[in-house]
């Protein structure tokens, strides 16, 4: 259990230095820094106001199955901010989920998704994905995709105006 939780906290290493680097101020806010430990790495820099920060780490416990998890962060000197994780794992059994998930905000709106899939030791799976966006208009989209070995795949989306009245969704 031990590899595991060092796993995690290169994560945790992580997410600190970022919450450090987007407090300092901007003259001091220069470098980078790299750790590695027994089970991952994790870097951050910063270079014009610009900071960045990632960490992966990968472990496998006792039983055989292996995890691995990775996480970074952004953030621009003109105020966009981006995020992202994942963890999977994988058991000795063919066996896998996995789960994952970004947000970003920036001068032309937010959005966020995040979804998770799993595969049983037969090889069938299933997995779905939610995903919103606001624009710069108020606009926003909420969509939901799922997919199943069985079914295949399935899409649901709705869109509004700045006012919440449902729209017709934009095509490509």
């Amino acid at each position: 259990m031990t590899c595991f939780t060092s796993s995690y906290s290169t994560i945790a290493f992580a997410a600190t230095a970022a919450l450090i680097l987007s407090s300092l101020p901007a003259e001091a806010r220069e470098g980078r820094v790299r750790a590695r430990g027994e089970n991952g790495v994790a870097a951050a820099g910063s270079h014009n106001g610009n900071s960045y920060v990632r960490a992966r780490g990968k472990t496998t416990t006792e039983d055989g199955s292996t995890t691995a998890a990775s996480g970074g962060a952004v953030r621009l000197n003109n105020g966009a901010a981006a995020a992202r994780g994942s963890t999977t794992t994988v058991n000795p059994d063919g066996s896998a989920a996995h789960q994952g998930g970004f947000a970003a905000a920036g001068a032309k709106g937010t959005i966020d998704s995040s979804g998770a899939a799993v595969r049983n030791a037969h090889g069938t799976g299933s997995g779905s994905r939610t995903t919103n966006a606001t624009g710069t208009t108020g606009n926003s989209y909420q969509g939901t995709t799922t997919y199943d070995t069985a079914t295949g795949v399935t899409r649901q989306a709705t869109c509004r105006d700045a006012s919440g009245v449902e729209i017709t969704c934009p095509t490509r």
